[in-house]
């Protein structure tokens, strides 16, 4: 029976160890830093101000960037 508990925690294990892929969790936690500033810069501008719309083409841009990363680390995991 022990060794069948054995194969079972072995086959849940990740393929890459989260230690390998910290510069990529780091960026992914940057990159929510500062779409965090964005947003909150975006609140502040009147809603169809100039500013405000480049600032939330770069919000999707910042979102797209972290979403591909977050992907890409669950690839490696």
């Amino acid at each position: 029976m022990a060794g069948q508990d054995v194969m079972i925690m072995a086959s849940t294990l990740p393929q890459i160890l989260p230690l390998l892929v910290w510069t990529e969790q780091r960026e992914v936690l940057l990159l929510q830093d500062a779409r965090t500033d964005l947003q909150r810069r975006i609140l502040s501008l009147r809603p169809h101000s100039h500013r405000r719309v480049v600032l939330e083409a770069r919000l999707r841009d910042l979102t797209a960037q972290q979403l591909k990363l977050q992907t890409a680390i669950g690839r490696a995991i």
